[in-house]
């Protein structure tokens, strides 16, 4: 074999390969692509943060309001004056913490606030309490917590409590996001849409 047989061989076993690929290819109907994960969804709703509302106590009976009542006026201490001294009448003193980025305790709890709002107009949105007998389920944004910037859209969060025999708070768990600029849906994270 010669040496121009050899390379029109050689261009031939690398060329027919991508020839196949791109005639199969060709051939083929297209899909249309679908998102493989949530990330990939087209986030271009712009998010909705209600600024003007009425805070919803969802209750079964008046020691529920009270309760509901009891968490309104604790979250106001958080957002202007957060001490140990003017929690202590919602919040046992072996409160238990079950975020992970606090301490036990109300001094953790009065010490987190107490940072933010010396720095920043901190301001906390209760949209609805529900509370079934000991327990308590907040649904509610966190706005300013680490920034002055007024069109801060915050950190939706739920925070979910048990209540000890004396009425006061003495545990806590909860989660909290960020509130994008932009989601998949139009219908916010702190919205309801549909009331039956």
């Amino acid at each position: 074999m010669n040496t121009c047989t050899i390379r029109l061989l050689s261009a031939w076993f690398f060329l027919f390969p991508v020839f196949l690929v791109f005639t199969y290819g060709q051939n083929q109907k297209k899909e249309p692509q679908r998102p493989t994960s949530y990330r990939a969804q087209e986030m271009n709703q712009p998010n909705t943060v209600p600024k003007n509302f009425q805070t919803e106590f969802i209750v079964t009976n008046e020691e529920g309001r009270r309760k509901c009542e009891l968490l309104m006026k604790l979250y106001k201490i958080l957002e202007t004056d957060p001490s140990v001294e003017k929690m202590l009448p919602y919040v046992r003193e072996d409160y238990i913490q079950h975020n992970p980025m606090l301490g036990d305790g109300p001094e953790a709890l009065a010490m987190f606030f107490r940072t933010s709002t010396s720095q920043y107009p901190v301001k906390i949105e209760v949209h609805r309490i529900i509370v079934v007998d000991n327990w308590a389920f907040v649904h509610l944004n966190f706005r300013n917590m680490d920034t002055e910037d007024p069109d801060d859209l915050g950190s939706a969060g739920v925070d979910i409590f048990s209540f000890g025999p004396d009425g006061r708070l003495a545990e806590h768990w909860d989660a909290v996001q960020s509130v994008p600029a932009f989601s998949a849906n139009p219908h916010g994270m702190l919205l309801q849409v549909k009331k039956f």
